[in-house]
């Protein structure tokens, strides 16, 4: 595969923007008169499940799905910067007086991803804010607002594979409020894990695709899933 090829591939691959080309194969594009790409389109599907901590010693297990589509811009060969819109659409929390499921509604997210170590290796450091809104119904009750923000910083470090296959380590951390009404009071929680560690791998998939998908079984748990284009 020659360079001008890997270069059209660029995206954003992952949930927190991961910028999948490399600083070579955009100066080699460079120096073959070929435009390095500057804008990206993916979707993904996010599955989580955590315990979640709320005020007044309560306590939940919460499980959400999250379908999420983004466009991403590359400034530079180093910098993605990303913004995502899409929806909660299913999902429960368990409390203790029983089951409380999620409606759907709307979610956002902005990220910026900086590639540190751009070799066949590779390290990127990224931030992702994002914000959701939903409800949430016990049986034949009235529904709840249930808001939540949430703040990330992240690393991912992995190393590309015959200029096609990428496996990865995410680690990321993580707070933010969530803002709910439970047994007739005001609550407010967070998650019980702050972090999350896992594996992920990206894959090249003709010149303008990239696909790729994530376990994480270390803090919030969670399961990612997507598909990148750059026009």
């Amino acid at each position: 595969m020659g360079f001008a090829s890997r270069a059209q591939a660029c995206g954003a691959s992952g949930p927190d923007g991961i910028a999948y080309c490399s600083l070579s194969e955009h100066q080699a594009s460079e120096q073959d008169d070929v435009k390095r790409p500057l804008w990206a389109v993916g979707l993904s599907g996010l599955y989580t499940s955590t315990n979640i901590h709320f005020s007044h010693g309560v306590k939940g297990d919460q499980t959400r799905d999250e379908l999420l589509a983004a466009v991403a811009y590359m400034p530079s060969a180093r910098i993605t910067l990303q913004a995502g819109l899409g929806a909660t659409f299913g999902g429960h929390l368990d409390m203790p007086d029983g089951r409380h499921d999620f409606s759907v509604g709307p979610a956002v997210l902005l990220v910026a991803a900086w590639r540190a170590i751009d070799q066949d290796e590779f390290l990127i450091l990224s931030s992702a804010l994002s914000f959701s809104v939903s409800q949430t119904q016990l049986a034949a009750q009235a529904r709840e607002a249930y808001e939540a923000f949430d703040l990330r910083l992240g690393a991912v470090f992995g190393v590309t594979l015959f200029d096609t296959l990428s496996p990865y380590v995410p680690l990321r951390v993580f707070g933010g409020p969530i803002f709910w009404r439970y047994d007739g009071q005001a609550v407010t929680g967070t998650d019980a894990h702050h972090y999350q560690v896992g594996l992920g791998i990206a894959l090249h998939v003709g010149r303008r695709f990239n696909v790729f998908a994530e376990g994480i079984p270390l803090g919030e748990r969670a399961l990612a899933a997507g598909v990148t284009w750059t026009p």
